[in-house]
């Protein structure tokens, strides 16, 4: 027969393969996955090449056939056990075991079928006329390759009805869906085959890109939990980028509510989660119109960062207009709300160290430095309606006549060996 429908489904194998491979090559799932894909598609392209590997081409072809296509279901197998191990499904030693007895059984299925072909070569290489090519001692080895896909089925179900997510379920479905027509190319006639492995093939990348699609909605959803600076340094420059840990002077920003602590004992714990969603929106709204980035909330109090993840050589003065706008509209948030409860307002500029910390299972934006803990210290300091900044803010505002600058007495603070200079803000 033509050989060119083989070299068509071998590409596709090989092409989906590849995929998997360059796409998510940390993944071990995806590397079985991968190595599947690709020796189906190796295991194809040796059809129209049979008759053209010279003198030792029947032995080259009937091993090299029969080995590809064992380690291809032993990779197949293997992709299913790692992808049930990650999931954490119930019964999960149950599952471990059954698909290594199943890895085990393939083995033997393709010594059994190594060694038929050894021993009758000539029985082995003929093919039956019909629609199942499979005649003589080829029936006899069937059963042997059908416990070890029972075994494997069996295991997936279980992890199919024991898991709870959703994605990994369906890639899960489409390879259960899948399997057959992959393994009937190993039984029906030769121009059947082409076409059933493209089929299964196409099922199962069916189910891996409705698996992405949920995926990424999923991190579409994730971006929510994490500032929308951050998000878009990761839209535009990828995680390496912003697992970067650099030092860069930037300034901090930190606000909490005065009375909060009686205010939270006095009420219903429901009405005090209402009011601190509605004073976080405040608070991050100003944040967005002067390029700040609200990092951590704690209670009722917000720590924002001016000029990371995203540099901002204005970052001093922006920070300032940052906090002067926190006072106006967080005052007016709370005086429309009916509560007796005020704000401080902390900012210091300082040489910070920025970037991903790993720890605890995730990674976390952190910044590290001296002006930290400063503009956490002035935060405390400063009365309700009051805006505290570091001499260093201060320096940066010299030519902004829109911000009137009053010197306060310096403070012994806790974490600096000398007075701290300390100056009240206001609009000018």
């Amino acid at each position: 027969m033509d050989g060119s429908a083989f070299w068509v489904a071998a590409l596709l194998a090989v092409g989906l393969g590849s995929i998997f491979l360059w796409a998510d090559w940390s993944s071990r799932p995806s590397r079985a996955l991968a190595l599947c894909l690709i020796v189906i598609g190796l295991r194809l392209s040796l059809v129209p090449t049979e008759h053209r590997l010279g003198s030792h081409g029947f032995w080259i072809y009937q091993i090299g056939s029969r080995t590809l296509e064992t380690v291809s279901i032993l990779a197949g197998i293997e992709w299913a056990r790692r992808v049930a191990a990650d999931a954490g499904a119930k019964l999960k030693r149950t599952v471990g075991v059954l698909f290594r007895v199943s890895q085990g059984i393939t083995l033997l299925y393709g010594l059994l079928v190594i060694g038929y072909v050894v021993l009758a070569p000539e029985t082995a290489s003929t093919d039956a006329t019909g629609l199942i090519r499979m005649h003589g001692w080829g029936w006899a080895l069937i059963p042997v390759l059908a416990i070890a896909i029972l075994l494997s089925t069996i295991a997936l179900i279980i992890v199919r009805f024991t898991r709870r997510d959703p994605a990994e379920s369906l890639r899960l479905r489409a390879l259960m869906v899948a399997t057959p027509f992959l393994l009937t190319g190993l039984v029906v006639s030769r121009e059947w085959v082409p076409l059933l492995i493209s089929f299964g093939l196409l099922i199962f990348l069916s189910g891996s890109v409705h698996y992405l699609i949920i995926q990424g909605q999923r991190g579409a959803s994730m971006r929510q939990f994490i500032s929308p600076e951050i998000a878009r340094l990761l839209s535009m420059q990828g995680m390496e980028q912003a697992m970067r840990r650099e030092r860069r002077e930037i300034s901090i920003v930190i606000c909490d509510l005065r009375g909060f602590t009686a205010y939270a004992r006095e009420h219903d714990s429901d009405g005090v989660v209402g009011l601190l969603e509605r004073y976080y929106r405040v608070v991050g709204q100003v944040s967005l119109q002067h390029r700040g980035t609200v990092k951590d909330h704690a209670g009722d109090g917000v720590l924002i960062l001016v000029g990371a993840p995203l540099p901002d050589r204005r970052h001093a003065v922006h920070a300032v207009r940052l906090a002067l706008e926190l006072r106006t509209h967080v005052g007016a948030f709370l005086h429309e709300a009916g509560v007796e409860l005020g704000i401080g307002i902390g900012v210091a500029t300082g040489d910070t160290t920025i970037g991903a910390l790993r720890g605890a299972g995730r990674l976390e934006y952190a910044a590290v430095g001296t002006a930290v803990n400063l503009a956490a210290r002035l935060c405390q300091r400063a009365a309700d309606g009051e805006v505290l900044a570091d001499q260093r803010t201060c320096d940066a505002l010299a030519d902004d006549v829109r911000v009137a600058i009053s010197p306060q007495a310096p403070e012994v603070m806790k974490g600096f060996a000398e007075a701290v200079p300390v100056y009240a803000l206001v609009n000018a």
